[in-house]
């Protein structure tokens, strides 16, 4: 059944990369087969309280019914067929379970884990190569992945990128020459991806959660890397004409593209300061925004869409009662990593902190977009998340039977 397990996430890595019906069947697998082993093992209770704060599930859905009853009442059935997205609760919580019937901990794994890495590694070799080339082959201004989905692809590959950057970096004396080949084309190809994707935000947010994480491993490399990255930053800005202008906003689209993204964020901060308690109703923002648009004077083709910012995203669309939910959410998330990488051994120790720098890096970039909206975004962050809590935890559950 391991093998079985491992093989789910292997395929679920390749969907957050590739096509949104791989996902959506990846991700019901996940759930099908942590929900019948839960039940055959007589874990039901384990599963369904696999996460801290267990508690925050109903709330959360609580306060976003409430929302959509005041604001919507019950007449709109599809509004409230939206609900159905919060099935991603049960997607985190199965992949915790099955991250901890893996067992990673376990020494005595080290054989099958080695293979499953060094698989996954040369999977996802072939996918980022693959993307530069169809990258060079099309013609295209930004990266897009191998289905060329632009917003979608930079934040997973950027998170992706932080994770591999971190792991080198810390667990590089560990590695064996081979490996070391393996991590570096990993990480360089990872980077000229996040880089051709031409999205500003994922390039601060890698950059932030590698730094982050380096801090806390070791000061002197941190700052080693920092010193690195702002004179690569100095050649690419002045070197390449194409990324000088995406940076200081030169174009006439990227000015635009600025002053959309800044309506977006007004409006939605005046949404939440009419309705602060429970928000517009999840995932209503959008329908309200012509309201303030008109109000605040901005012409009638200003764009209409997501807030461009998770958090203004959540808070407008909840109300402050839902964005409490969202940050419990991710503090605990964070929390729980954080005591896993302080329990990790020396050479586990990159792997939990590479988890972390991606997952910053996630967070981070939701300021510049609503990442967590996007289905692929949202499928790896819960893949991601849900493996550092998992790890992490897996010391608490040792009587989990194999």
């Amino acid at each position: 059944m391991s093998n079985f397990i491992l093989g789910l996430f292997a395929l679920s890595l390749m969907a957050a990369f590739t096509s949104q019906s791989l996902v959506d069947f990846a991700d019901t697998l996940i759930v099908i087969t942590a929900v019948y082993l839960s039940y055959k093992n007589r874990e039901l209770k384990a599963y369904f309280t696999g996460f801290t704060p267990a508690a925050l599930w109903p709330v959360w859905l609580g306060v976003v019914a409430v929302g959509l009853i005041v604001n919507l009442g019950f007449s709109d059935v599809q509004t409230w067929l939206n609900i159905v997205e919060f099935k991603w609760i049960l997607s985190l919580l199965s992949i915790i379970y099955l991250v901890k019937k893996t067992n990673f901990n376990n020494k005595s794994n080290n054989k099958r884990n080695n293979l499953f890495f060094s698989s996954l590694a040369g999977l996802f070799l072939v996918m980022n190569f693959a993307s530069i080339f169809l990258y060079l082959a099309i013609g295209e201004a930004r990266a897009g992945g191998i289905f060329n989905a632009v917003m979608a692809f930079s934040h997973n590959i950027a998170s992706v990128f932080s994770l591999f950057a971190v792991l080198a970096i810390v667990n590089w004396s560990y590695f064996n020459r081979f490996q070391k080949i393996i991590i570096i084309l990993l990480t360089s190809s990872s980077a000229l991806l996040t880089l051709l994707t031409y999205t500003r935000g994922v390039w601060i947010s890698s950059v932030v959660g590698i730094i982050v994480c380096l801090f806390v491993w070791n000061f002197k490399r941190a700052i080693l890397f920092l010193i690195g990255v702002g004179l690569i930053a100095l050649v690419l800005i002045f070197g390449n004409q194409g990324i000088n202008n995406r940076i200081l906003s030169k174009t006439a689209v990227e000015k635009s593209s600025n002053q959309s993204r800044l309506a977006l964020w007004r409006a939605n901060w005046r949404m939440i300061q009419d309705y602060p308690i429970l928000g517009v109703g999840h995932g209503q923002n959008k329908n309200h925004l012509q309201k303030y648009y008109d109000e605040m004077g901005y012409p009638p083709d200003t764009l209409i869409s997501h807030a461009h910012n998770q958090y203004l995203q959540v808070w407008a669309g909840t109300g402050t009662s839902g964005f409490i939910c969202y940050l419990v959410f991710l503090f605990s998330v964070f929390k729980i990593t954080w005591q896993g990488y302080k329990e990790a051994t020396e050479e586990n120790r990159g792997f939990v902190l590479g988890l972390m720098a991606a997952l910053l890096c996630f967070v981070v970039g939701a300021l510049t977009e609503a990442n967590f909206n996007i289905s692929k975004n949202r499928f790896l962050f819960l893949l991601l998340a849900g493996v550092a809590i998992g790890y992490s935890q897996v010391k608490e559950q040792k009587t989990l039977p194999q």
